[in-house]
């Protein structure tokens, strides 16, 4: 569900064994099958061009996970669904022309950017070039809203840039203010399942059919992407009827939205995001896990690029940022990366910080430390376990990360945090454990949800 390429291999019970030993002896293909785009047994009899062809069904849109279950043993060859390269539908002019007076018709229209066009901006698609897609969105002239995991596919500081889209309540202004809404690549996984009461018209570009009605479109253009950027291109230079600089507008209004007054003690998750985004590394990539903290880090944290913000939406899982993070390291080797997450993430991959260590790599982890499950608390109701549920003992990070081999320490208030980043070297592991002050949590989930 968050469209992640990944190719899984397990060990297993082999055939030639399985009458005698009932140990571990589970029907791997089966339990994992639900979550895989594949799941299948790869013995010796398996041929090259089946593997290379499940690694690069991985790859394809939308992007998820092969599992490989490799049994020594197995005889049966190894058959595949080869990866389709049918090209999608050639949009009709019936289509075109709807698109077109959709768009004549618009004063005020909105980009909603998702993930499959931060896919195509990252990499290219065809004759679209890395980075062309970006330069077509900028050039259309109106704001442009971008779900999590499309964050940077216009940069986030740039006048086209009107913030994040999560069906929220943050957005609202932008999304009440338009009278058209142009989703492009917007995969309905991303935003949250509260309902879609927008009363503007919706065009919907996408290469592929959308598989629910979520969010309905008037006109829907499923093509490929150098067609869909063509539609796109064809309104540049067009004088629309928002505010100069409405974008930017709408943006500082909803960053501003989350400040909240300092706390009494510890730092605040508003000041940390920004105090580490002001005294950071200058580049490189930031993951950040699920939690209360990401409400934060997300709408206010500077993005020039997609996939430079790693997040996990689609599950919205617990335990992401540090090992995404030593993935962006290996896949990026000469960049620093910044790992955001809060203390129960921390606690889910903690074991990893001594892989960080013997790597080598140029991580830094920086934990939300608060010594509670946050956003469950905020959410938690009545009779549902209390205060035992969601809060545990506090934990000193920076003294398991410096036993695990990294660079550790401490800091509890904003000046020391904005020293300990000014005296970093970011090319090497190390850990910061921030003390949070929890209470502007609950402000921030009305701010962003509602």
């Amino acid at each position: 569900l968050d469209r992640h390429p990944l190719v899984a291999m397990t060990d297993t019970v082999p055939t030639a064994g399985r009458d005698r030993v009932a140990h571990q002896r589970l029907d791997q293909v089966a339990l994992l099958g639900p979550v895989s785009k594949r799941s299948v047994t790869v013995g010796p009899s398996a041929g090259s061009d089946a593997i290379v062809d499940l690694i690069a069904q991985a790859t394809t849109w939308p992007a998820g996970a092969i599992h490989l279950d490799v049994d020594a043993t197995a005889t049966d060859p190894l058959t595949t669904t080869p990866t389709s390269t049918a090209v999608p539908p050639a949009i009709d002019e019936r289509t075109i022309e709807a698109a077109e007076q959709l768009l004549a018709n618009a004063r005020r229209p909105l980009l909603i950017v998702g993930a499959e066009a931060a896919a195509v901006a990252a990499t290219g698609f065809g004759e679209l070039r890395p980075g062309h897609l970006t330069e077509v969105l900028s050039r259309f002239g109106a704001p442009v809203l971008t779900t999590y995991q499309a964050i940077g596919v216009v940069p986030t500081e740039s006048d086209a840039n009107a913030g994040i889209f999560t069906n929220g309540a943050l957005e609202r202004p932008v999304l009440d203010a338009a009278d058209a809404v142009v989703t492009v690549g917007l995969d309905l996984v991303e935003p949250i399942p509260a309902p879609w009461t927008v009363d503007a018209p919706v065009l919907r570009l996408s290469s592929g059919p959308q598989e629910d009605e979520y969010l309905a479109a008037d006109v829907d253009l499923v093509t490929d992407w150098p067609s869909l950027a063509a539609v796109l291109a064809g309104q540049a230079g067009r004088r629309w009827g928002w505010a100069d600089r409405a974008a930017a507008q709408f943006r500082t209004e909803a960053r501003a939205a989350l400040e909240c007054p300092p706390p009494p003690s510890g730092i605040g998750p508003v000041e940390l995001v920004d105090a580490l985004s002001t005294n950071g590394p200058a580049a490189g990539t930031v993951t950040v896990d699920a939690g209360a903290h990401f409400l934060a880090i997300v709408p206010r944290w500077p993005v020039d690029a997609p996939h430079r913000l790693l997040i996990s939406n689609g599950l919205a899982t617990m335990g992401y940022a540090v090992p995404a993070a030593i993935g962006a390291a290996l896949a990026r080797p000469e960049e620093p990366v910044l790992a955001l997450t809060g203390d129960g993430g921390l606690a889910m991959t903690m074991a990893e910080l001594e892989t960080i260590a013997r790597l080598d790599l140029p991580v830094s982890v920086v934990v939300f430390n608060d010594s509670a499950l946050s956003l469950i608390e905020i959410k938690q109701g009545m009779g549902n376990g209390g205060r035992g549920a969601v809060r545990y003992r506090p934990t000193d990070f920076a003294s398991i990360a410096e036993a695990s081999g990294l660079d550790g320490v401490r800091v509890s208030t904003v000046d020391e945090l904005v020293a300990c980043c000014r005296s970093a070297d970011w090319s090497r592991p190390r850990l910061i454990d921030a003390e949070i002050d929890p209470s502007a949590y609950r402000h921030l989930l009305q701010a962003t949800r509602g």
